[in-house]
């Protein structure tokens, strides 16, 4: 014993020899698979004087481990000597022990935990006893009264025992299951009544002199009143114990919590009923001194309960009119409950008492449906209960919007309430849109008028206003969103007033920040209101610009504003020619670019990109600004001197970083590259695409053409480094679609300058852009892409030759065969086939069909592989069998036609998978279009060569023709699977 206390020791020992440590380690996991194991902790247990505590501690876990996972070693000896030595420990340490020191918790709660394996174990057959026996060493040989510490951990085995054979959250296998069930219905025989009489003992025994024991006694009860008889609770003695331990401000908290698990006992709707109505919980409630917010707390929980299920009863479709009319009358008695709860200031006591919220307005949907008219006591419930959720999505007064000495995660929490009583408000207009459409407009118009009128608001008050105008418009149906009355124009709708007033009111200048951000939200929102009142624009475009919004003093206000303004000029832009220039010149000094330090490095030649910088909000700012130059209506030699403005200092700070030559010492210069170039990008993106026939007529035209030949020097010069890649890629697909074919000479240099360097990710993300150029550019391009074809099959055959180091690689690089394949098919939509077959890339056809072969075998890959079989489609219904293609025609019948046969065989190939089904109908129709347009010289060459090349017997041949011949592709796809599947056998 005292070789195993010292292996603990040493086992826990922060400061012991790492190879004692381990030795010791491996010592204690001897003893505790040894067969003896048990037995030499049980007596190290109960040494005396006792062993350090974490040795007794230890001794525990291999007593319980072999319990839980050895029982059937143990002879009937070896459970009496457990069972005795646990009776011993439980009359010294908690009858006999006089001793003002109690027992460690933690030792305390696992011989609990160990009883409670031996009980189930042995209860009843071994140890029909055991309830009695340890209520024995509970109370005193007179019976007067209890011993405390017995009494305690008496009280924790009980809810130990519930633990083990009655929590339904927990999972059991079937045999602990039937096993559970035999222990409970034998409790139910005796036991259970003795134990409920013996709890309600010591309730009142220790309700004053030690509140934890009377605690611990209404958990059992409350704990054991889901699988007892109802009646041990259900009774005048214990009804009024609990009712007056309501106002014992020591066990008021647990009572309650008894009382929910009262309530929520399964038990049939009319019986469940009938015990509600005894109970009267609501008169009790309304006698309760409600002064304490964690006792409110827990009254909101069992008004929760109460509420919880008194409506399932109701919805119950079992219960008669006069069931449902007699429980909704106890509905409405808990609603005031209800409603003071949800709108109590402590957040926890609110959310308390949601789900009984939702199935109130889950009765209410339900009635509306069935279009059963609302009383009058329900139209005032959702009246008040509306109120009630839009007070509280008011910050508290205790808290600061956006205040840096908050925790974050008390702003997430109410978040989320206000997320959640969001979803209310939405059920409520649903359930009566008037009802919602009213209050709303009240609250806001009611605030926005008090401040126009010179009131001092609060800015909660104000913040609370313009957060419920916001979510106003995601409450209701897109039919209801109407700013003016249908009939005439000439009338505000009721949103149309609001935002009407949101902007005459000059609410946007309340000096708190949080008004200035959801004012802008609310704006961009409702932009359409505009289109009717077109004489508010100027307002709120003078807020946007000025110190309330674009520069506004606070960071995350301001960037959240450049966002915000380019949604409202994009969706607003055929009302925007007139302010041009008032914006414009307002926006001058935010289009500075300046490089930040890098806050995260996460490119593969480990160069940074700052993280969620301020760049990137800036620019939606010079897309707008890009937006606003190209509006159709301006002038155009107004248009050109715009851009030159806005482009020359992106343009001349290029040329003085390039002058100045790159300093790896210089973190900043790269990344000041960067945001040039791509800010000339985001320019280029607010102009609208030129016709591909025409291009770009316009003067300004050439503006961007320099500035493109700029950004290609930087490409040139730097493309080692990817933000340098990234930034020119992102630039010269908005220039292109700006400007048009004029930039299609610059097309080779630049795709160039982004092959030589770039990576995988970079060339999955590229090879759709060359796509999408070519189709774009069809035919001019031919020439173009005739040159760029090898390069870029190249780089491609490059990264798919090498071996992925781990999962994200190889997931890189299955999406870099898609995006290949994505790219020769883009190629044969675009009519631009002929580049496969020029002189300069002919040699290289062969390669290319066997690499996508190489694709259509891998049934590992389902997905890549129907790609791989529609471009071989796409192939034959262009080029036929091949005729005048070198060597086409000698890889359909020798290698493709083979493969469509031998892929579908292949012991690995699914057919009952939804992904090979695709494949396989890839397959099918390849055959089949072979057939329809080569005919007779199809069928010859499957009927004379190939299928007897695969030892097909003739007849099977024969038959396969005239299917080939004779059905459709589904009847085809459907005979060639009973094809495929008995050639498998």
């Amino acid at each position: 014993m005292d070789q195993i206390e010292q292996a603990v020791i040493y086992a826990l020992g922060p400061q012991v020899d790492p190879n004692l440590k381990a030795q010791a380690n491996a010592y204690c996991e001897q003893v505790k698979n040894a067969a003896d194991g048990w037995q030499l902790c049980l007596q190290l247990f109960m040494k005396q004087p006792k062993a350090v505590a974490e040795a007794r501690f230890f001794a525990l876990q291999v007593l319980e481990n072999t319990l839980q996972n050895r029982y059937d070693t143990l002879d009937s000896n070896a459970i009496e000597y457990i069972r005795q030595t646990m009776m011993e420990y439980l009359r010294r340490e908690f009858v006999d022990n006089t001793d003002s020191a109690s027992e460690e918790n933690f030792i305390r709660n696992k011989a609990a935990q160990s009883l409670t394996l031996l009980f189930a174990h042995v209860y009843p057959n071994i140890w029909p006893t055991f309830f009695k026996d340890i209520m024995e060493l509970v109370q005193t040989p007179n019976g007067s009264s209890s011993h405390e510490k017995a009494a305690d951990f008496f009280l924790r085995l009980c809810l130990s025992i519930d633990e083990e054979v009655a929590r339904l959250d927990i999972p059991r296998n079937r045999e602990e299951v039937v096993r559970n069930t035999a222990i409970k219905d034998n409790m139910r025989l005796g036991d259970i009544q003795l134990l409920a009489s013996f709890w309600f003992e010591l309730l009142q025994e220790f309700r004053t002199k030690n509140p934890t024991i009377g605690q611990l006694a209404l958990k059992n009860i409350g704990a054991y009143v889901s699988w007892m008889d109802i009646s041990l609770v259900m009774n005048d003695q214990v009804m009024s114990a609990l009712y007056e331990l309501l106002n014992d401000i020591n066990l008021r908290m647990a009572a309650a919590e008894c009382l929910a698990d009262v309530v929520s006992k399964g038990m049939q709707p009319l019986d469940k009923l009938q015990m509600i109505q005894m109970l009267r919980l609501t008169d009790t409630m309304g006698r309760l001194e409600r002064s304490d917010p964690e006792f409110v707390e827990n009254l909101a929980r069992l008004t929760n309960v109460l509420g919880i299920e008194l409506c399932k009863i109701y919805m119950d479709n079992s219960v008669q009119p006069e069931g449902k009319a007699a429980t909704y009358a106890l509905i409405e008695q808990a609603i005031p409950f209800l409603l003071e709860f949800l709108g109590d200031e402590y957040d926890d006591t609110s959310t308390a008492v949601f789900a009984f919220v939702n199935d109130m307005l889950t009765i209410f949907k339900k009635q509306k449906r069935a279009m059963q008219p609302f009383s009058q006591s329900q139209q005032e419930f959702l009246g008040r209960l509306l109120e009630v959720i839009i007070r509280k999505m008011k910050y508290d007064d205790e808290t600061d919007w956006g205040n840096e000495e908050d925790e974050p995660e008390e702003e997430a929490l109410f978040v989320e309430l206000r997320k959640n009583l969001k979803i209310f408000a939405d059920h409520i207009a649903t359930i009566n849109e008037e009802l919602y459409v009213n209050y709303v407009h009240s609250v806001v118009m009611d605030t926005l008028r008090k401040y126009k009128a010179g009131n001092n608001l609060d800015w909660r008050t104000v913040e609370l206003c313009l957060h419920v105008l916001f979510t106003y418009g995601e409450a209701l149906p897109k039919g209801a969103m109407q700013f003016v009355n249908p009939n005439d124009p000439n009338v505000l709708a009721p949103l149309g007033e609001m935002v009407s007033e949101l902007v005459t009111s000059n609410i946007s200048a309340y000096p708190h920040p949080s008004a200035a951000l959801q004012y802008f939200e609310d704006i961009a929102r409702y932009y359409q209101f505009f289109d009717h009142r077109p004489d508010h624009l100027p307002q709120v475009l003078e807020a946007f610009v000025d110190a309330r919004g674009l520069h506004h003093p606070l960071q995350q206000i301001r960037s959240r504003c450049w966002y915000l303004f380019h949604r409202f000029v994009k969706s607003l832009k055929t009302q925007m020619s007139q302010y041009v220039d008032t914006i414009l010149n307002s926006m001058g000094d935010l289009l500075t670019v300046q490089a930040e330090p890098p806050v995260e490095s996460n490119t593969a030649d480990g160069m940074p990109i700052p993280a969620a910088s301020m760049f990137d909000s800036q620019l939606y700012l010079f897309e707008t600004v890009g937006m606003l130059i190209s509006l159709e209506n301006m002038d155009v030699m107004k248009q050109t001197e715009y851009l030159k403005i806005v482009l020359e200092p992106l343009v001349d700070g290029i040329r003085k970083y390039m002058e100045r030559g790159y300093n790896p010492d210089d973190e900043l210069f790269l990344i000041q590259l960067h945001h040039y170039v791509t800010a000339i990008g985001s320019v280029a993106k607010g102009f609208p695409a030129v016709p591909k026939e025409t291009g770009c007529a316009q003067p300004w035209g050439v503006v961007f053409k320099q500035a493109t030949e700029i950004i290609l020097n930087v490409l040139q010069g730097y493309n080692q480094f990817e933000t340098i890649r990234d930034a020119a890629r992102f630039s010269f697909a908005r220039l292109i679609n700006c400007i048009g074919a004029e930039l299609l000479p610059l097309l080779p240099a630049f795709i160039t300058g982004l092959l030589t360097e770039c990576q995988i990710s970079e060339l999955v993300d590229f090879l759709p852009f060359i796509g999408m150029i070519s189709f774009k550019f069809k035919p001019m391009i031919l020439n173009i892409t005739d040159e760029l074809l090898l390069p870029l099959v190249k780089r491609v055959f490059d990264f798919l030759n090498t071996s992925p180091s781990g999962t994200d690689e190889a997931l890189v690089l299955i999406d870099l065969r898609k995006a290949y394949l994505n790219f020769i098919l883009s190629l044969f939509n675009a009519d631009l086939q002929g580049v496969f077959v020029s002189e300069r890339n002919v040699e290289h056809l062969s390669t290319i069909l066997q690499t996508i072969l190489h694709f259509a075998k891998n049934n590992d890959d389902p997905a890549t592989q129907k790609m791989a079989f529609a471009v071989f489609m796409k192939m034959i219904n262009t080029w036929g069998a091949g005729e005048g293609i070198a060597g086409f025609s000698q890889f359909v019948y020798n290698e493709l036609v083979p493969a469509t046969f031998t892929v579908p065989m292949h012991a690995s190939f699914n057919v009952a998978d939804g992904q090979s089904i695709l494949v396989f109908g890839e397959m099918t129709s390849i055959q089949k279009t072979l057939y329809i347009k080569h005919g007779n010289e199809f069928l010859e060459y499957m009927n004379n060569v190939f299928l007897p090349s695969m030892q097909c017997p003739p007849e099977t041949a024969q038959t396969y023709c005239q299917a080939l011949q004779q059905c459709d592709n589904r009847a085809f796809k459907k005979y060639f699977q009973t094809f495929i599947q008995e050639a498998k056998r």
